[in-house]
């Protein structure tokens, strides 16, 4: 048996022995990490109020809920499942919303200021699908009926997505 030989039949045993001690290694940590609580702002469609929305939490655990670091004397709990939420009518200049279970982490959920963004950007994202498709089909297209008042992003996003579908098919 020459030297070369050895070393080809031997390199293969040893680079696997080292990958199933790593196997085992990230199996048994990984099994111990418990999942992560989040949170998040939401704002009603209405525009009057807003959504505080977490998940992982500890079910049945008493939840703090600050605005602009200022603790709220609302009473929260986390459901059975671990979830919560609850609808607030705040103003926009209140600050960051945080959660904090009992002896936990705060989370940090975000501002108002950043749910009235993300309804904005939903919003325009919706239009220009609708009218994007409707326009491709038809090289014309007007909002669907039976919108009585729309978003004003929506609509927005609608005549966006239409002009770009007949630049692209028409």
């Amino acid at each position: 048996m020459n030297g070369r030989f050895r070393f080809i039949a031997l390199a293969p045993l040893a680079v696997s022995s080292l990958a199933l001690g790593s196997v085992s290694f990230a199996t048994g940590s990984a099994q111990a990490v418990a999942p992560a609580a989040t949170c998040h702002v939401t704002q009603d469609p209405g525009g009057n109020a807003f959504n505080v929305i977490a998940q992982g939490l500890t079910p049945g655990s008493p939840v703090q809920l600050r605005v602009g670091g200022k603790i709220t004397p609302v009473a929260l709990e986390a459901g059975a499942d671990g979830g919560l939420q609850t609808s607030l009518s705040v103003i926009t200049g209140f600050g960051a919303m945080t959660l904090q279970e009992e002896g936990g982490p705060r989370l940090t959920c975000g501002t108002v200021k950043q749910a009235e963004e993300k309804e904005v950007n939903d919003q325009l994202a919706m239009g220009f699908k609708a009218g994007f498709a409707a326009a491709k089909e038809a090289c014309t297209a007007e909002l669907p009926a039976g919108i009585a008042a729309p978003d004003p992003n929506f609509e927005k996003g609608f005549n966006m997505g239409k002009d770009a579908a007949i630049a692209r098919f028409c």
